[in-house]
């Protein structure tokens, strides 16, 4: 079974979050040596450390359940549960449950896990989650996009068989500056550019100007130049099209390089995903001294998704450690060719995956390859993280508007 870890600054801010633990929460249940599994539900009355409630159990079929009165005393983290007595139905009778719940507080969920035991009945594990955010959130205000700031995607070659993690950062006054990281030799280098929108036909053109910074100070770059197609789709602004270029130190008759295409997005952001952002930033930031970007957002089509991550380019030694929602489901994990699949049930619609470099490996920044696979389609994205900035990708689970 797969052990999740929590970031221990979670654990030592949970004094900031309110301890009182009424409402609904959802989980369940298992029995040692078994396979079944039993969906347990808990609705706690308001309370300060005791809470009176009800419970609710179910066979995973759902031709069987069973309603209790209960009791729970909060001391500290730690809450004792204890059934009192069997509402419906009168019979048969089922396990009157005495549990030893531990409280793990996380930025959107609430989460109990702990150990029950019964008279008569095997024991076994316990785990139960409620949700921080209301079900029935308002509508969302879009934040009004811009072309201004900061874009993520890659760039490929013609001559290569793997791709460039690719950024532009349009600033204003037409100017700005592109990072690109290679996958195999060159490291990564910060350009010069310029830029021009053509809102009519909705058209970016892109120019660089100089090689700003590298890390290899051998390795010649292409100075590159193209026309990106803008589009706007229902998460995010997209910037798609061919470039050329030539050698920094050529020109394009005594120098060119291969030519390509870049694919460059910027995510359309809420004001209530920007106050998610923040609530999951600020204690991350306040441990780890690093910022988050938000690179992309992808849409999901089910609660149930798994997370594959791998080295697309040359394994050079990164080590890394994945967070959804601040809590820790890959730790410190060597990234190489091989995918290695992490399957995840998302808590809430707005859910922040953040990689975070442990080590840079011989080629710096670190960039893996991540994939969402909802069981409809799988989506690949790279994400680049540094010992200052940390990379991240909004999954969203898909809504129909009214």
């Amino acid at each position: 079974m797969r052990t999740i870890f929590t970031f221990s600054f979670f654990l030592i801010s949970i004094s900031l979050f309110s301890q009182d633990l009424s409402g609904h929460w959802e989980g369940y249940i298992t029995q040692d040596g078994k396979t079944d599994t039993f969906l347990y539900q808990v609705d706690f009355q308001a309370g300060t450390k005791s809470y009176p409630g009800t419970s609710f159990s179910q066979t995973k079929d759902g031709a069987n359940s069973a309603s209790f009165q209960l009791t729970a005393y909060l001391d500290g983290q730690q809450l004792i549960l204890q059934e009192l007595n069997q509402i419906q139905p009168p019979k048969p009778k089922w396990c009157l449950k005495y549990a030893t719940l531990t409280l793990e507080q996380f930025p959107f969920h609430d989460r109990l896990r702990g150990r029950w035991k019964a008279d008569g009945c095997t024991p076994g594990d316990m785990m139960l989650e409620r949700r921080k955010i209301p079900l029935d959130e308002e509508k969302e205000e879009v934040i009004p996009p811009t072309i201004n700031g900061k874009w993520t995607g890659t760039l490929s070659q013609s001559d290569r068989d793997y791709g460039f993690y690719f950024e532009a950062d349009l600033h204003e006054g037409r100017r700005g500056q592109s990072y690109i990281v290679s996958e195999d030799n060159g490291g990564s280098a910060f350009h010069k550019l310029e830029w021009r929108y053509d809102s009519i036909f909705q058209l970016l053109s892109f120019k660089e100007l100089e090689v700003a910074s590298k890390t290899d100070p051998r390795w010649q770059w292409c100075i590159k130049s193209g026309t990106l197609s803008f589009r706007r789709e229902a998460s995010r602004l997209v910037l798609e099209g061919d470039w050329n270029g030539f050698i920094e130190g050529y020109d394009l008759d005594t120098g060119p390089c291969a030519n390509g295409s870049v694919y460059l997005e910027k995510p359309i952001l809420t004001r209530r995903m920007v106050q998610k952002q923040s609530m999951l930033q600020q204690p991350y930031e306040a441990e780890s001294k690093r910022t988050i970007k938000v690179e992309r957002v992808l849409e999901v089509q089910s609660s149930s998704i798994k997370i594959k991550v791998w080295d697309n380019g040359t394994v050079d030694g990164d080590v890394a450690t994945l967070f959804l929602n601040g809590e820790r489901i890959l730790h410190e994990f060597r990234v190489d060719k091989r995918k290695f699949g992490i399957p995840v049930k998302l808590n809430q619609n707005d859910n922040f995956l953040v990689l975070h470099a442990e080590s840079l490996g011989d080629i710096s920044p670190n960039t893996v390859a991540i994939s969402v696979d909802d069981g409809v389609k799988e989506q690949i994205i790279i994400l680049s993280s540094n010992l200052n900035e940390s990379g991240a990708v909004m999954i969203r689970k898909f809504q129909v508007s009214n």
